[in-house]
């Protein structure tokens, strides 16, 4: 294993990855159960996103480090990036078999749909907005409903700059051009391609650069915060910006009976450093989106929406909210609930 950062470290082979999940014992070590404040605890934490991406370097480590510092090293990490452990849609059942203590659980839709609501088009207009409307949402309705049922408890949650499209071969420059477009899409953008006559097709980001190689899709959703460490840049030919398509939600989880375990200290200290992760990285991705945008001009030709074409886009797409609240309720979920309530938490916030 080899040092990643302070406190942080990286698995050096899966060999090692496997025993430690074949174990099936507690992945926190301590010398008792929680009470001694003085006890180091190891936590594992696992993800997909490789260490050059912002939301790893300048989310998740960003919190270790936080959380180390605030503990005065009473708290350590072990970190798995890039699917050293599993794969992107694994970690919630990862992080409930304490093969991981913290895991990525964005991709568990299937049991956690609730949290996709800040990903639908139109949910906020910068990473910093959404991600103040989601986390306060988090802790003041979505921990209750839905993630401790699961037995996991969010630490952080990061919405990340609105997704633009950005195509191999033809530009999309209307709303015409999205029809028979294959596009890969992830959660609740199904509908939103769908709805613009497009043709979605699901997949995790670390797929995207092969499916666009191959032909397998068209186009992917994607910030210009996800070109680099996907290597999108050197692949795709043309980008919207400007739309509103909808977004992504970085949510990470720890194990709730892990959580329990815990000193008081360290659950506060948790407490503190997701709250600044939250600032911390949803103001860099919003800062870095522009940035972006400007650099990548040279190499993809990119379509600025007007502000006109920006709200026909905006109200071609306000369907799909309806769309995922019909479908959730069907299921017995509190869909149109928690829209109600993320309204009423973003109005308050402006």
């Amino acid at each position: 294993m080899f040092k990643l950062k302070k406190g942080v470290l990286l698995a050096a082979t899966a060999a090692a990855v496997l025993m430690l999940g074949a174990c099936g014992d507690s992945s926190a070590e301590s010398e008792g159960s929680g009470g001694d404040e003085q006890e180091t605890i190891k936590l594992k934490v696992a993800d997909s996103f490789p260490t050059s991406n912002y939301l790893s370097s300048e989310g998740i480590v960003y919190y270790m480090d936080r959380v180390e510092e605030l503990t005065d090293g009473q708290v350590e990490f072990e970190y798995y990036p890039a699917e050293q452990i599993g794969k992107a849609n694994s970690y919630l059942d990862l992080t409930l078999s304490r093969t991981v203590d913290i895991g990525y659980t964005s991709y568990a839709t299937d049991k956690l749909p609730l949290s996709e609501i800040a990903t639908l088009p139109g949910a906020y207009s910068t990473a910093e907005e959404g991600s103040k409307i989601i986390w306060q949402l988090m802790k003041d309705y979505l921990i209750e409903e839905e993630y401790l049922p699961n037995d996991v408890r969010p630490i952080y949650a990061v919405a990340i700059p609105q997704y633009q499209l950005v195509t191999t071969k033809k530009p999309v420059t209307s709303l015409e051009d999205f029809k028979g477009l294959k596009t890969r899409v992830t959660g609740t953008m199904e509908y939103a391609l769908d709805e613009l006559g497009g043709s979605p097709v699901f997949m995790p980001a670390t797929e995207a650069y092969t499916a666009m190689e191959r032909g397998t899709v068209d186009g992917v959703t994607f910030p210009f915060t996800s070109f680099e460490p996907y290597q999108i840049e050197s692949i795709a030919k043309h980008s919207t910006k400007g739309a509103n398509l909808g977004s992504f939600t970085v949510i990470y989880s720890i194990n709730e009976k892990l959580y329990q375990t815990l000193p008081e200290n360290v659950k506060e200290a948790m407490a503190q450093a997701g709250d600044e992760t939250v600032e911390y990285l949803s103001k860099f991705l919003d800062e870095k989106d522009n940035e972006l945008a400007e650099k990548f001009s040279d190499k993809v030709e990119i379509y600025e929406l007007s502000e006109e074409e920006s709200a026909e886009w905006d109200t071609a797409l306000e369907p799909v909210w309806d769309r995922w609240a019909e479908s959730l309720e069907k299921r017995g979920i509190n869909a149109n609930e928690a829209i109600e309530k993320y309204r009423s938490i973003q109005e308050e916030l402006n």
